[in-house]
């Protein structure tokens, strides 16, 4: 009876874990704009493919787009998002808040069968106390590293299965094709794990077949797209992908080896592990559960046992410090692993805990949910139930774009359309910022055009969008021109009263 009680208990820790995290995923989505690094760009190119059919080509203010040089899965998943929830900030980032969702499952169902209880609810709260993930370049931006990441994490998982059951290894190689469709050839990583994990998988290569079979599964989805995209542009934008972006990041990069180490030992997990670790350690030695080589046996034993997710957290680290080529959501992969881990740490020790040790257990257990809340609280309060309230001049824009639609429908679409606003100081006055560009397509179909007031007043038929802070400097050119809305922005046509 009790041990259905514990069960219960933890089936419910777990239960409301999930849908703390689901919160975190999904409530407040769509509302503040889509920033350019790189989201605006990649929601723009969904939104055009989606306009025009196409499911290969990624295109940027309708034409062929070489900076965002990714293979097209994860804008493939917008489009799909976009024809069934309608092209939103919300529709683009609804994969990527999917993608999380299913990580986070995965972690679970894999720590129920090969750990226990405590493993998994713990996990989703370590995973929510990643909060970079929750704010930025992840879970909650229409990018490209969530279903990276889930197929990252869907690679590593059959490498650690792959021991019993070399049947595996086909996952594997589907995993890592997929991985490459969607962040080209950051999946290196996973081949490199792979490497390195093969002293526990040695037997999975006693057949020939299989690992000729595996290769093919990893490679037959990029090389049918690259095939695809070569028909249209030949290998202008496959060089891009395999060589251009990541020579001229590498060629170009000012990081120091120790930024992405740096970066990631001050992370939260990287916190929370370090007090999983020495509470944890710390009352396994109170408890004089285990002493001299048995205790280091039982060490060695979790660490063989846990080292695809050591490797798994040192590599993307490592390799991004060594190439000196590091944006901050390069060790994303990393925290992954880590909270695995720490999760798994959790459950070692609680499974372990008899009698009076149990409150030993309880205490290391519940230090680091207090460090995981530590991070999450702010986060929920901050970040997510406060998100687009800020009135930034894009979400005010954004805002614009969802009243201008619900006005006038598509009678605009397809319309040239001019900018002016000092949202960046750096930024050429009558520039589309990619911030600016996405909510003006989708929303209202328009077609950014770079110009001046002069371009519009040229162009017959064209619509201005002004930023009422900047009405004095235009007032003498624009005044008796047709005000189709008037916000935060003011939207003029070439017609006159």
């Amino acid at each position: 009876m009790g041990k259905k009680v514990e069960n219960c208990a933890l089936i419910s820790i777990l239960i409301g874990a999930v849908l703390l995290t689901a919160y975190m995923l999904f409530h407040n989505l769509g509302a503040n704009y889509l920033i350019s690094t790189d989201e605006a760009y990649h929601a723009t190119n969904a939104y055009e493919m989606y306009k025009q059919s196409n499911w290969v080509i990624n295109t940027y203010k309708y034409a062929a787009d070489y900076f965002n040089s990714k293979p097209p899965l994860c804008l493939d998943l917008m489009v799909a998002s976009f024809k069934v929830l309608g092209a939103s900030g919300f529709a683009a980032r609804f994969p990527s808040a999917l993608g999380g969702l299913l990580t986070i499952l995965l972690i679970i169902l894999f720590l129920i069968k090969r750990d226990n209880l405590y493993s998994a609810a713990i996990a989703p709260v370590v995973f929510a106390a990643c909060t970079p993930f929750f704010t930025f370049h992840m879970y909650r931006a229409a990018e490209m590293d969530s279903f990276f990441n889930f197929f990252f994490v869907i690679a590593m998982l059959s490498l650690y299965e792959m021991e019993e059951n070399a049947k595996y290894m086909y996952m594997y190689g589907l995993a890592l094709g997929l991985a490459f469709m969607c962040k080209g050839p950051h999946a290196a990583l996973i081949f490199i794990i792979g490497l390195l994990y093969i002293p526990k998988i040695k037997k999975a290569f006693m057949s020939p077949v299989r690992v000729v079979l595996s290769a093919l599964l990893a490679a037959i989805i990029p090389v049918a797209w690259m095939i695809k995209r070569s028909m249209f542009d030949g290998v202008q934008f496959i060089n891009t992908l395999m060589f251009g972006e990541t020579v001229d990041r590498v060629s170009g990069s000012g990081n120091k080896f120790w930024e992405p180490v740096i970066d990631f030992v001050t992370s939260n997990v990287s916190e929370i592990f370090i007090v999983a670790l020495v509470t944890i350690v710390a009352a396994v030695l109170i408890a004089r559960h285990f002493t001299g080589r048995e205790y280091i046996t039982v060490i060695r034993d979790f660490v063989w046992e846990n080292y695809l997710f050591i490797i798994w957290t040192a590599v993307p680290v490592l390799f991004f410090a060594t190439m000196r080529s590091y944006l901050d959501w390069y060790t994303y992969t990393s925290q992954l692993a880590l909270c695995i881990l720490v999760a798994r740490m959790c459950g070692f020790i609680a499974v372990r805990a008899k009698g009076k040790k149990i409150l030993l257990a309880a205490t290391s257990i519940g230090l680091v949910v207090l460090a995981s809340f530590f991070f999450i609280i702010p986060c929920i309060k901050n970040d997510i139930n406060l998100a687009g309230t800020g009135g930034h001049p894009v979400d005010e824009f954004t805002e614009d774009m969802k009243t201008f639609e619900a006005q006038y429908g598509k009678e605009y679409s397809g319309r040239n359309v001019y900018l002016i606003s000092d949202f960046r100081d750096y930024s050429e006055q009558g520039h589309w910022e990619p911030e600016y560009v996405a909510p003006a397509e989708m929303y209202c179909d328009f077609l950014p055009v770079d110009g001046t007031v002069d371009n519009f007043l040229s162009d017959t038929g064209s619509i201005i969008i002004v930023d009422k802070d900047l009405w004095d400097d235009y007032a003498g050119v624009l005044s008796g021109h047709v005000i189709l809305q008037d916000n935060s922005y003011l939207i003029f046509s070439t017609d006159t009263y």
